[in-house]
């Protein structure tokens, strides 16, 4: 149950802190590239689809589909969330 709740609040702190830079349109360096981009909507699903990309390389071999389907279910709410500014931390 530890573990949960430690995963619970580090997606509530990274939800709010997403959504504090899209309100605020801080910009962000990217690493491969000397240019830097506006956190939007469409730069944030894209950074999203590639962390849960990231995620399901690094899961053990053999990780079955209900596992997958979790990592998948949690960056579509997290993201959801985000877009309909359900980020109190409260």
């Amino acid at each position: 149950l530890d573990g949960y709740m430690e995963d619970l609040a580090t997606d509530r702190i990274y939800r709010l802190m997403i959504a504090q830079r899209i309100r605020h349109r801080e910009h962000l360096e990217m690493e491969e590239a000397s240019d830097q981009i506006r956190h939007t909507q469409e730069t944030i699903s894209q950074m999203f689809d590639q962390e849960l990309d990231r995620i399901l390389r690094e899961l053990p071999p053999g990780a079955d589909g209900p596992t997958i389907e979790k990592y998948r279910a949690a960056r579509h709410i997290s993201e959801l969330l985000i877009r309909n500014h359900e980020v109190d931390p409260i």
